[in-house]
């Protein structure tokens, strides 16, 4: 299919974008921290939104094509990690998490919070490090196969479990000497004769044996961070020496270092709101209440969306700009595999699982809260299943329709940049309708029953459970709002 017309991206519009893509994935990173879109899943929902908004504005590229799109959103899933006991350690306090023979809770002692800062930054850095290279070789001219993806994913977990087993842990007592310490005691106080070094290499991976160790999470954590985001370097790096791509290396390496300061920075909402620490004997505002954690969150997208619109916004226009006209090529060598990978891939996953799961596990909930079932989890497999079981005949056919039946080597017979540009907007709605409306104690409902209370306005102004209400809302509004400007201002020409 021959592409004929490309974005004209202004400073305007490339200034419109950069404030729609923070307040899109503030609102995205939000809604993932809540019930049904936990870890890997939520990432998901996060990466299908970031892709849709990059292609539908710099999409007329030869690499970014509808194939690409599941594989952006997986990479960008299954790299992230648990945040265990790392978020609150700025605050100059760490605690045990399981109590010590003899204590009936948990121990909280005092640390330094340079060594907070300095692993809040690996987490951060090491977070998304596998879409930041996708994104990175899509807008660079180098040419990428599958076999150089597959090695560069492999040199990243390569590194990651040489420094797992080797490396990390003469590190982090550099950057955290109070992790190693404290494991150390807590092994000890579990009759457990081994460093932490051997203990990590013989449970490794096994994240639920260190939580019954005093300070073991904590170290699990730290070990994985510091792997990840030496990984991450250096796979960006294997990109540049390899392939000789600055483009990539300096996109990746950018993207991870605007994670790696957006987590971080957003981290002063649990400083603030810590209740230990040298913040401790500080009465936090009354806003932060029961609403930190969310504010985090939010705004850990915030500024992580508007760094990475900023990077590719102010790339130089030979590497940002579309390429005019070219045809797609064929993905794949059978009409068949491509058919049946862009049913269940790209149209399948990319837009069906991705909300078929939470929306599931929030429906599931609401069932198990009025009696109607009694196991949630069971509940949410049938639920995820049967929505897939209606949604898969539909993408199939469409694939057929197109690929096979017109021999076209797109799933949707529209440039990739205008499905894009029409897509995001329908995702953002559906997602916030979930994140809205479906669930048992709502977002609404809460925010409903503070305003019937009887309690003076001052009062009902600063429940965090309002303002988080009202900054979703005024989020989902500009979104729409800033989202038509951009995409008018994104003339063809």
């Amino acid at each position: 299919m021959e592409l004929n017309a490309t974005r004209n991206l202004t400073a305007g519009t490339k200034t419109l974008l950069v404030m729609l893509f923070a307040i899109m994935t503030g609102f995205m990173w939000r809604v993932r921290g809540d019930h049904g879109y936990g870890s890997m899943w939520g990432m998901f929902a996060v990466g299908v939104m970031m892709i849709l908004v990059i292609f539908a504005f710099f999409g007329n590229k030869k690499k970014m094509t509808y194939e690409a799109m599941p594989i952006a959103v997986i990479l960008l899933g299954i790299t992230n990690g648990g945040w265990g006991t790392l978020n609150s350690q700025m605050g100059g306090y760490l605690g045990s998490t399981v109590p010590f023979t003899g204590e009936e809770v948990d121990r909280i002692v005092s640390i330094s919070p340079w060594s907070g800062l300095w692993v809040m930054l690996l987490l951060g850095f090491g977070w998304m490090p596998l879409f930041a290279l996708f994104i990175g070789s899509l807008f660079s001219e180098k040419k990428y196969k599958i076999k150089d993806y597959i090695i560069l994913i492999a040199v990243f977990y390569v590194v990651v479990y040489a420094f797992q087993f080797f490396v990390a842990h003469h590190i982090l007592p550099f950057i955290h000497p109070e992790a190693t310490a404290f494991f150390k005691e807590g092994l000890a106080d579990k009759g457990i004769e081994m460093s932490p070094m051997m203990a990590y290499i013989k449970n490794l991976g096994s994240e639920a044996w260190f939580k019954k160790i005093p300070f073991g999470r904590n170290y699990f954590a730290s070990i994985r961070v510091i792997s990840y985001s030496a990984a991450a370097l250096i796979t960006s790096f294997a990109a540049l020496v390899a392939k000789k791509d600055k483009v990539t290396f300096f996109i990746s390496t950018a993207i991870n270092a605007v994670s790696a300061l957006a987590i971080t920075l957003a981290d002063v909402f649990l400083i603030i709101d810590s209740d230990a620490g040298f913040l401790g004997k500080i009465n936090p505002p009354k806003f932060l209440e029961n609403g930190s954690w969310a504010l985090w969150e939010y705004f850990t997208g915030f500024l992580l969306g508007f760094g990475i619109m900023l990077i590719l916004g102010c790339l130089p226009k030979k590497i940002s700009g579309g390429e005019g006209a070219f045809e797609y090529s064929e993905p794949f060598r059978s009409k068949h595999i491509q058919g049946a990978y862009s049913a269940v891939m790209t149209l399948l996953f990319t837009f069906g699982i991705t909300v078929a799961r939470p929306l599931s596990m929030r429906i599931a909930d609401i069932f198990v809260t009025k009696g109607i079932v009694e196991d949630e989890d069971t509940m949410t497999v049938i639920l995820t299943v049967a929505i897939c079981a209606v949604l898969l005949p539909f993408a199939a056919a469409i694939s057929k329709k197109n690929v096979i039946d017109r021999g076209l080597p797109i799933p949707v017979p529209m440039r990739l940049e205008d499905f894009c540009l029409k897509a995001a907007p329908v995702y953002f709605v559906i997602t916030a309708f979930n994140y809205f409306v479906i669930e048992t104690d709502g977002n609404f409902s809460y925010a409903l029953s503070v305003i019937k209370n009887p309690s003076p306005f001052t009062a009902m102004a600063r429940d965090a459970g309002v303002i988080l209400l009202a900054l979703m809302l005024v989020s989902f509004v500009l979104f729409c709002v800033i989202y038509a400007a951009a995409a008018k201002s994104a003339k063809k020409k």
